[in-house]
This record gives structure tokens, C-alpha cells and sequence, in this order.
């Protein structure tokens, strides 16, 4: 992938986004909520779940409520984890809110100049963002133009100045404050690899995601912005082509990073979880496990569940055995996935409606042709909902391979099964049945193939 697409991902993913008993210890907050009961609760965010720490009984839209004084920590306000408001609270005596939970989120803090700054910052961050984005534009147009692209490297120098000396004013102002800014930070490898460190701008952003951020600090612990920020890593390290092993060493450096077992630690394995979960990589598993040994007496609720959906996903992953399905073909009669045992099978999830799976057929039927003899099967697994378009886009695209649907479109039970999200989507298994590789096209398949049966 080029540095152009790259730096882009990074800048889209950057697109912003108990209670003490001596009551002079505390910070008390008058809220007014229209639309709501009498009962709210006050959530805090540790990487897995919104956590209910305390309940806020109120009257005729009126609460009242207390936190503790001290360090600045994120806190959840709303009925529901699904509608809550952020707010930081401890650092200031008293404050009102004032909101509705039609919206929580368009909630309005008044007398509070920590919440108002904060909101300020976080503007502030995505402007950076997008000039910077707008710069990777120019930066694109004017590849072919060295003195042109010179004068944009020196503009990302400038911005990459500015938001240096933005984030170093934001550590005076309050260490809160710089360590929003500092994990929120990260400068353009363009003008910051000039002296060849990185040989890709890949290599770049897996090293210098994190430059700015010191984890020992315990502040970290109390940020949302490590999941946060921790996901969207993981969720570049996926897009770009890696493999799984590289993207999981990018991972384990960072996490290597945070003191193991803490809250921050917590917060960077969930966001790191859930970007693999959601790409259904074998590091689900890995990091998942971690987890569970790391929190599994801290956490057992989470631990457990999570245990759960490792073993739920072993058969989905990398190296475990694909689940056995049966749908019928478009004659009528039962196909099931075991009936193919013995043979490389290509698992094809397409429709006849979806552009991007005609596309691709071509390259399917060549390499079903130059491989079939050898072992090599496919079976289509088809989400459309008319038999005939069904039928007529196999006759036209010159399918000659085993095809399988219910008509249920996105409902089909096998895609339901497999959590298939979009097509086309593969999954590619050896003889025994045992997935070897997910979702491969184009050049990745045909090249997976010739190292399968050369």
C-alpha cells in the first residue's frame, strides 16, 4: 500500500472523535434532565463496558449528585450504557448540567471552564486533522512534481511544529489536558523520516503511533482514549496488508509498554480485541487470552465471557476446523460443506446484485480451471433472493462449480454462521477442513493457490 493511502487511513481513524464519604472531599453536580425518570446512573468506561457506579435518584427532572475530588476522571451519565453523556468531573467545586435523554449527548455543562477547554481541545485536534488531511491530498496530486512536493513536505513540517508546540502548551495548561493531546498526536512520516529510518511509512506508523505517550504515567489509567486509540492502531495494522504474525509483534510492542494488569492495560487489550474481533483474525484469540489471565481475577465476569467467545471463534479462525452447513442447490438438492472433504475448497460468498463479486468470477473460473484437475474445489454460497437471478448470473459468469443458497439474501444461514458482513468474502480450507485463509482475491488467491499445489 502506498504511504499516500496509509497516511489517510491514519488520519480518518484520528477523526474526532463510588463515592467518597467526607463530603468536603467531594464534588457536588446539579443536573436538570428533561424526559427522564427518576433514576439515572453514573457510568465509568474500563475498556470492556460501561461500569454503573452509583445510581442518581432525582425529582420532577431535577438530580443532584456527588464524585470524588481529585485527579480529573471521564464519568457517564444516562439511563441507558447506549445514551449517556461524558463528562470529567473532580477537579471543580460545583457545576450544573442541563440536557434532555431524547439526546444525552447534546447535554450543556455550565461553570465548568475544565469541560469547556476539553471540548476545545478536541476541536482543535480534529482541525489539525484536517489540515493535514488536506496536505496527504496535495501531497498525492503532486508526486510527479519534485519541487512542488518539496514545498508540501515543508507545509507538513510547519503543521507537524504546531501541533508539537500545541501539545507542549496543552502539558503546562494542565497534565490532563497533555496527555489527551499527546496520545491524540501523531506527525506525518513524510517530513519525519528523512533520515531513513523506516523503509515503509507502514513501519513508520507501527512504531511511532504511540511517540508521545508515556504509559507509565498513571493519568493513562483513567483515559478512554487508550481503547480508543488502541483500536484504531489495530484496525490500520489489518487494513494495510500485513501479516498476522507481524500485525501481532506491532501489537505485543506496544502492550509491552503498559504496566500489565493495570486499567490502561485493560483498556488497550479490549480496543486491540475488538479490532481483530471484528476482522475475525486469529489474533482475536491470542490477545483475548492475555485478557483472560491478565484479568481473570480483577475482571471474572469479563474473563469468562470472553473465554466463551474464544472458544466460540476457534472454529472461525486460522487453523480450526470450518463448521459443517448444508443448503440446497439450484436443483433442489442438499449440498453440505463435508461432502467436499478430501478437497482444497474456496468457500465463495457472492450474489448475483454485487458488481464487485461478478468482477472477481473471472479470476475465480481461471484459477478453478488450472487447479480443479489438482484437487482444487469451489462452493458458492449465494445471498441473493431470486432463484432465476441466481441461476442466470451462474449461466453468464460460467460457473461451473457446486453452488448452494437459501434466498435469504443478507439472512442467509451460512453467512449468518460464518459472520459474513460483506462480499465477496472467501474462506479458504485444506483437505481436512480446517480454515488456511480468509477473504482472499484477486492476486492473494492465485498466488496462495500456486504455494498450495505447486
Amino acid at each position: 500500500m502506498n504511504v499516500v493511502k496509509i497516511s489517510t487511513l491514519v488520519l480518518l481513524c484520528f477523526f474526532v472523535f463510588s463515592s467518597a464519604t467526607n463530603v468536603e472531599e467531594q464534588v457536588t453536580i446539579n443536573a436538570e434532565f428533561a424526559g427522564c425518570p427518576d433514576r439515572l446512573n453514573l457510568y465509568q468506561f474500563d475498556g470492556v463496558a460501561f461500569k454503573p457506579i452509583n445510581v442518581i435518584l432525582g425529582k420532577e427532572g431535577k438530580y443532584s449528585f456527588n464524585v470524588p475530588k481529585g485527579e480529573p476522571r471521564f464519568y457517564y451519565i444516562g439511563q441507558q450504557t447506549k445514551n449517556v453523556f461524558p463528562i470529567i468531573l473532580g477537579t471543580e467545586e460545583e457545576l450544573s448540567i442541563k440536557g434532555s435523554c431524547r439526546d444525552m449527548r447534546s447535554t450543556n455543562v455550565d461553570g465548568s471552564p475544565f469541560n469547556k477547554r476539553y471540548r476545545e481541545i478536541r476541536t482543535d485536534l480534529n482541525q489539525f486533522t484536517k489540515r493535514m488531511s488536506a496536505l496527504i491530498q496535495e501531497y498525492r496530486l503532486r508526486q510527479t512534481k519534485p519541487a512542488e512536493l518539496k514545498e508540501v513536505i515543508n507545509r507538513m513540517k510547519a503543521l507537524d511544529d504546531e501541533r508539537v508546540a500545541y501539545m507542549e502548551s496543552a502539558k503546562k495548561e494542565h497534565p490532563f489536558f497533555g496527555r489527551v493531546v499527546a496520545i491524540n498526536t501523531y506527525l506525518s512520516y513524510q517530513n519525519n523520516n528523512e533520515a531513513g529510518q523506516y523503509k515503509t511509512e507502514m513501519e513508520y506508523f507501527a512504531n511511532e503511533f504511540f511517540r508521545f505517550v508515556d504509559f507509565q504515567d498513571e493519568t493513562y489509567n483513567r483515559l478512554p482514549w487508550v481503547y480508543e486509540n488502541f483500536k484504531t492502531y489495530t484496525q490500520t495494522l489489518t487494513s494495510v496488508g500485513l501479516s498476522n504474525e507481524v500485525q501481532k509483534q506491532y501489537v505485543e510492542k506496544q502492550l509491552a509498554k503498559i504496566p500489565t494488569g493495570s486499567p490502561a492495560h485493560k483498556m488497550a487489550l479490549s480496543g486491540a480485541i475488538g479490532a481483530f474481533k471484528r476482522k475475525q483474525s486469529p489474533n482475536f484469540a491470542h490477545f483475548a487470552q492475555i485478557f483472560v489471565e491478565s484479568f481473570k481475577e480483577s475482571d471474572p465476569f469479563a474473563a469468562q465471557n470472553l473465554a466463551k467467545e474464544i472458544s466460540a471463534a476457534q472454529s472461525f479462525m486460522i487453523g480450526g476446523e470450518a463448521p459443517d452447513f448444508t443448503q440446497q442447490t439450484p436443483e433442489g438438492e442438499d449440498l453440505s460443506l463435508s461432502d467436499l472433504r478430501g478437497k482444497v475448497v474456496l468457500v465463495d460468498f457472492w450474489a448475483s446484485w454485487c458488481g464487485p463479486c461478478r468482477r472477481e468470477n473471472p479470476n475465480v473460473v481461471r484459477m478453478y480451471e488450472k487447479y480443479k484437475a489438482k484437487g482444487f474445489e469451489v462452493l458458492g454460497v449465494s445471498l441473493d433472493k431470486t432463484k432465476d437471478r441466481w441461476v442466470k448470473a451462474i449461466e453468464k459468469d460460467g460457473l461451473t462449480w457446486p453452488q448452494v443458497s437459501d434466498l435469504k439474501g443478507w439472512s442467509n444461514a451460512v453467512a449468518q454462521q460464518y459472520g459474513v458482513s460483506s462480499i465477496p468474502h472467501t474462506i479458504l480450507l485444506d483437505k481436512e477442513g480446517r480454515i488456511l485463509a480468509r477473504n482472499l482475491r484477486g492476486y492473494q488467491l492465485e498466488k496462495k493457490l500456486e504455494e498450495i499445489f505447486k
